[in-house]
């Protein structure tokens, strides 16, 4: 299969020598911003994605090619025209169909107070052949309109509005994305699911960096009172040398309203300094919490080693019983990423192995679960599942040429059995308490090859000529195997990475 997309977007960001702003990436256009902030800069933080950013960091990005791409410390106020077109990958090339997102943003920048909004249109058709297994949706943008033809047409209404309290608070607020996590997934919170509304504290001072994020998410897929639940999340990053960093991560997700009460914006999760468990506990509720830890170390100026854990539920003594209880959900992630290899600047590789167990982000009710329009808010695999990848890359002046491989196995569901890797259906579903494993159910194995060569026109949108090759070969538990091979070339800007890769 071969499809020719172009991809026309046109996303303008100013910034200020006084104030800290957020840049947008994918992880080509935030590598020199990594490699600055682990190596070189003095006590910052990269767990918490989009960076925060000032003129004395800026010069670490590339520059491309197009001067309004460049720092402009006099700029107030700019609006910029955007355009997408892409052919849509679900329609036959007798009957050919256009995706496309046309519309403005606009910016705004002042010594304390920036936004950043984008409004506009989309519309087109998705290939959910790969995904039927479980719900439909638009990758990265939300439902599918019609399920008949496959298709969605959705306004854009996405940005930030942030506020500089002094120089240690940043107060942010509006309908975007969000990230933690070091790896090149995250089992916290990831850039895979569609934009939401939020808002967000973030404070940095000593050698600690602590977030508090709160969210607004919908779900469809089960029905009830609401369509809406809540999330109040905890990131706190830790510099406890120059070369090692501690992180404690926490996020409880309750729904809007219930046979009982219709509960809103729960104030009891709206206190910036308290752990959730024990207010869970408190109210007598059976919220959805999760809990995770993190440690990076930084070697030689080269190295980052990174783990996360996530921790869902779990009994210790069913963990020493080692009988595969389903309550037992937790996942875990170790990478490795090396900058400037063997000694060549822009030479840089990922290594990383992540594994969730089933059921894990799961709850009684997708209410409750820790997804966000038919999406996961953490890894597109979301549980049941092993992955494997290396990246490498390499990036000089405004050419960026990476190759990255994934080998996936994960458990679907058969015969209407929940055996836990779809976190949208409700755990009670499961039809035994023990012996659950990571791809039990339907076993697929998956092989991905992405390749990429691209040239940046313009480094503060991410603006890219690309030419991008996608192979997959998932053989799944019949023992066929199911071969696809995309072939991409266009123009593209890109706010976050564009997961093309499970």
């Amino acid at each position: 299969m071969k499809n020719i997309i172009l991809n026309i977007v046109g996303l303008l960001m100013v910034f200020n020598v006084f104030s800290q702003q957020y840049i947008y990436g994918d992880i080509q256009s935030r590598y020199k911003m990594e490699k600055y902030i682990c190596f070189e800069g003095e006590n910052h933080h990269s767990l918490s994605k989009p960076y925060q950013i000032n003129k004395n960091q800026s010069k670490v990005y590339q520059k491309g090619i197009w001067d309004y791409s460049a720092i402009k410390d006099s700029s107030k106020f700019t609006f910029l025209p955007f355009l997408s077109l892409q052919e849509s990958p679900a329609i036959s090339y007798s009957s050919p169909k256009i995706n496309y997102a046309t519309g403005i943003q606009l910016n705004y920048l002042s010594s304390k107070f920036f936004y950043q909004i984008r409004l506009g249109f989309q519309e087109g058709f998705v290939n959910n052949n790969r995904f039927s297994k479980k719900r439909p949706y638009v990758r990265s943008i939300g439902y599918v309109d019609d399920t008949n033809s496959m298709s969605y047409s959705k306004s854009i209404f996405q940005g930030v509005v942030s506020y500089k309290l002094n120089q240690y608070i940043l107060l942010s607020a509006g309908n975007e994305k969000n990230t933690f996590g070091d790896g090149y997934r995250s089992l916290w919170l990831s850039d895979f699911a569609p934009a939401y509304p939020f808002l967000k504290l973030e404070s940095t001072f000593w050698k600690v960096k602590y977030v508090n994020l709160w969210s607004l998410h919908e779900d469809q897929y089960s029905k009830g009172f609401s369509n809406f639940k809540w999330a109040s999340s905890h990131l706190l990053s830790y510099n406890v040398t120059k070369w090692m960093n501690l992180s404690l991560f926490e996020s409880v997700v309750w729904q809007d309203k219930d046979t009982l009460v219709n509960r809103g914006p729960d104030i009891n999760y709206f206190n910036p300094f308290v752990f959730f468990r024990p207010v869970e506990y408190g109210i007598g509720s059976a919220d959805n919490s999760l809990l995770g830890a993190g440690l990076k170390v930084t070697i030689d100026k080269q190295l980052l080693i990174y783990s996360s854990f996530i921790l869902d539920e779990f009994l210790l003594s069913e963990i020493r019983n080692r009988n595969g209880w389903w309550g037992n959900k937790y996942g875990f992630q170790i990478g490795l990423k090396s900058f400037d290899l063997f000694k060549l600047d822009g030479l840089y590789s990922i290594l990383e192995f992540n594994s969730v167990r089933p059921f894990t982000y799961s709850h009684m009710s997708s209410k409750q679960n820790y997804g966000h329009k038919n999406h996961s808010l953490a890894h597109p695999l979301e549980s049941n599942f092993k992955e494997f990848l290396v990246l490498a890359g390499f990036q000089r002046n405004n050419i960026d040429f990476s190759v990255q491989y994934h080998y996936q196995q994960y458990g679907i569901d058969s015969s209407g059995i929940n055996f836990g890797s779809n976190m949208f259906e409700s755990y009670n579903t499961k039809i035994t308490d023990y012996n659950h494993q990571i791809g039990q159910g339907n076993l697929v194995k998956q092989n991905l090859v992405i390749v990429q060569l691209s040239y940046l026109l313009a480094a503060l949108t991410n603006t890219k000529v690309f030419l991008r090759y996608n192979h997959i070969d998932s053989k799944p538990f019949d023992g066929l195997i199911n071969s696809s091979k995309v072939f991409n070339i266009g123009i593209s800007s890109r706010l976050w990475q564009d997961q093309q890769d499970y």
